[in-house]
């Protein structure tokens, strides 16, 4: 058995945490690495351990955990930044203690907890992303996603991706065209599979996930250009995202960029255009032309050629940005741009 000590003195509470065996008292344990104790010592609780490891365990946890409780806003300050400092590992964890926990209070605590250690994660991957060269559009889109949608199983996202990639490649063969080819993919990707735009709200902020988009199959125009794009590339599918203003479209190439193409040489190789919104259906540069006269706006090349996958990610922040300032959540729209400075 193994007693959990917190350890006060008369200026401030220092929170020192120990694992003490029975047969030592937490004031023989203070007066051996020097701590003279004048005041109360009260125990947080006892767990059970074969090891006592130099690094933070799941006793150590849980008694931080339950010190959550305290009214005290220092004890909360010191608290909260040990489990952050924890990682993403700890959780599971704190989920957990929800579970059986009724006090609103720490429920607020270990939310916000929870919420900062996803947050501090979600810059990490997207500074660490920013500094490769950028070809994995999936883990941005993973990373973000992980942060808005509660609960959200990265691996069963990866294993729902696979299974729809090898339901589309069952369906092609080497001898077809691109027109063809694209074809194929839209009648899985849309008829079969079910996937289609959000047209009862198409502004809903939960639109813009991944793990939204795969369990509803219903989408906008960025949530379904990303899907489709990940899925196409992954099927060697020579497909790049496009920023058409008020809109996100694909185009299709004669073979797969290598990234160090000019303006010239990616219009050259341009196809055609795939409008993923609209059930895949196929247009070309024409059809941008008289859009964009439509709409008002000077066509320019930036809206026929290729954006890089910074700009496509950059994109779904806006479409999540823009859904959060159409309800007033302004400390959630302060965080997508936090998330949008670290990838410009």
């Amino acid at each position: 058995m193994i007693v959990f000590y917190e350890v006060m003195n008369s200026s401030k509470l220092d929170c020192l945490l120990f694992f003490v065996q029975n047969k030592i008292t937490p004031h023989q344990l203070c007066e051996s690495i020097g701590y003279h104790v004048f005041h109360p010592i009260r125990v947080v609780g006892t767990f059970t351990a074969d090891i006592i490891h130099p690094y933070m365990k799941e006793q150590e946890i849980d008694a931080l955990i339950l010190l959550l409780d305290d009214t005290d806003s220092e004890v909360y300050m010191h608290v909260q930044q040990k489990l952050i400092s924890c990682g993403p590992g700890i959780i599971p964890r704190l989920e957990s203690f929800t579970e059986q926990q009724l006090d609103k209070t720490v429920l607020t605590k270990i939310s916000h907890i929870i919420k900062s250690i996803q947050f501090d994660e979600v810059c990490k991957r997207l500074a660490i992303w920013k500094k490769t060269d950028q070809q994995d559009i999936l883990e941005p889109y993973l990373a973000i996603s992980s942060y808005f949608e509660t609960g959200l199983d990265e691996q069963k996202v990866k294993q729902a991706l696979d299974k729809l990639k090898k339901a589309i490649w069952l369906e092609m063969n080497y001898n077809l065209t691109p027109l063809e080819e694209v074809n194929v993919f839209n009648h899985v990707f849309y008829s079969l599979q079910g996937f289609g735009a959000n047209n009862q709200n198409l502004f809903d902020v939960n639109n813009n996930y991944i793990g939204n988009l795969l369990h509803s199959r219903k989408g906008n125009p960025i949530s379904l250009g990303l899907l489709y794009l990940i899925v196409g590339r992954s099927l060697d599918m020579p497909v790049c995202g496009v920023n058409l203003p008020q809109h996100f479209i694909l185009s299709y190439h004669t073979q797969q960029l290598e990234g160090t193409e000019n303006e010239y040489e990616m219009r050259k190789s341009i196809l055609f255009y795939i409008n993923c919104l609209n059930k895949g259906i196929i247009f070309t540069r024409d059809d941008i032309t008289l859009f964009l006269k439509r709409i008002n706006i000077e066509a320019e090349t930036r809206y026929y050629v290729p954006c890089s996958n910074a700009q496509i990610i950059e994109l779904l922040l806006n479409s999540i940005l823009q859904s959060f300032e159409l309800t007033n959540e302004s400390d959630a729209a302060k965080i997508v741009m936090h998330f949008k400075s670290l990838i410009q």
